[in-house]
């Protein structure tokens, strides 16, 4: 019978290290992947600026499935104008009434029924700013919470496909009280979180169907580090923060084909607060750590706000470049010139050059990650090579 000699020490001491060198590099190899579960990896975008003619600054709000997109611009003639963004076309938006002061237009449904906020001009009564409803068929109409005496009446955020309106309403001066609400043809809501009679937190978006929402809230003191997002879903609210960052802000949602939340965190660079955005895909969860939280800056911009996302993907926001000026944007899923480019708005178009590196993983990885591959390759072979070695080394056959 044949009989197989013990390996000897050196030979065993041999294949348990090559193991043991194998697996750790498998385990880095794999950490280092990009779709590692709230890794912060970024996502590839082509980015196209959507700036208002003339304006001195735009910001973008909201966008619909069609790929329309609202905001607001600044000019000389008021602090605010609303505006719509379709079929490369602009039109400004402005609350009828001789006594309005300015006019934001945030959120548009799949109809293409705008809300937004507008204010009437000094001296003004208490709670003279108000949310609006604008229909698709142009009949404008005030959506405040129906109740008197708040410094600040109503704004909308957010508009579902029935035209309910999501947004909030203030109290205190200064303000200390913050509250979100809905109104539709279903009634109204309060919602006070995070908890009655303190709370501080507004809805900032809605589901097409209007059964899912994401806000923000501040809990613990007035820093920065007290704002968090959260999400409402099923009768619950789930609150969450942008992993290994500070204050999150949820800002926009989107229902199909999954639940995917934008918003913003903030970095300190140089005892300044600079926003970020990102887009947390949530895979049909409502644990917030088996969410993939994907890093979005625009190219060479100071600061990044997302505020809207699509069915297809779509984002819409605003960044604020290195003089200081906001300018809206669309970021369409996809390396920059692949097929299905956002339109041009009429030569304000700006392409941007490489994002800057704040260490927090913008619109390119600039973690260092990709210099760590090779050496956990290198580990691998190495591994390998002592496997093989050992192999040579085995002792012949005894008849």
């Amino acid at each position: 019978m044949a009989t197989q000699p013990r390996p000897s020490p050196l030979r065993r001491w041999i294949l348990i290290t090559a193991l043991a060198v194998v697996a750790s590099a498998m385990a880095v190899a794999a950490s280092l992947s990009p779709h590692t579960s709230a890794s912060g990896a970024a996502q590839p975008y082509t980015f196209t600026t959507i700036d208002v003619p003339n304006a001195t600054k735009t910001f973008g709000m909201g966008n619909n499935a069609a790929g329309d997109v609202v905001g607001y611009f600044v000019d000389a003639s008021a602090p605010f104008h609303g505006f719509v963004f379709r079929g490369g076309k602009f039109s400004t938006l402005d609350f009828p009434g001789d006594n309005v002061a300015w006019t934001q237009a945030n959120a548009i449904n799949d109809a293409g029924d705008i809300t937004g906020n507008y204010s009437l001009k000094a001296p003004a009564p208490t709670g003279n700013v108000h949310g609006f409803l604008l229909t698709s068929d142009g009949k404008w109409s005030t959506a405040d919470y129906p109740e008197e005496g708040h410094i600040m009446s109503g704004g909308g955020y957010a508009i579902a496909n029935d035209r309910t309106v999501f947004g909030c309403f203030h109290d205190g001066v200064p303000m200390t009280a913050m509250f979100g609400y809905s109104l539709g043809s279903g009634g109204t809501s309060r919602f006070e979180y995070p908890a009655p009679g303190t709370a501080f937190a507004m809805h900032y978006g809605a589901t097409p169907d209007g059964k899912t929402l994401v806000g923000s809230y501040r809990a613990g003191g007035t820093s920065m580090e007290s704002w968090h997002g959260y999400l409402v879903a099923g009768g619950k609210t789930i609150s969450f923060d942008v992993p290994g960052q500070l204050s999150a802000n949820a800002l926009g949602i989107r229902q199909s084909p999954d639940i995917s939340i934008v918003g913003t965190y903030k970095v300190l660079v140089d005892k300044t607060w600079n926003l970020h955005g990102y887009v947390a895909a949530t895979h049909g969860s409502l644990d917030p750590a088996k969410w993939d939280f994907s890093m979005v800056d625009v190219p060479g911009a100071v600061q990044t706000i997302v505020r809207g996302i699509n069915p297809g993907g779509s984002l819409v926001g605003t960044y604020i470049d290195t003089a200081g000026i906001n300018h809206a944007f669309i970021a369409t899923p996809g390396a920059p010139g692949s097929p299905g480019d956002p339109p041009s708005s009429g030569g304000s178009s700006t392409p941007a050059p490489a994002p800057p590196n704040t260490g927090t993983g913008p619109a390119e990885d600039h973690s260092g990650a990709p210099a760590l591959i090779p050496a956990a390759l290198v580990l691998i072979v190495l591994g390998a090579s002592a496997l093989a070695a050992a192999g040579s080394r085995r002792a012949p056959r005894v008849s």
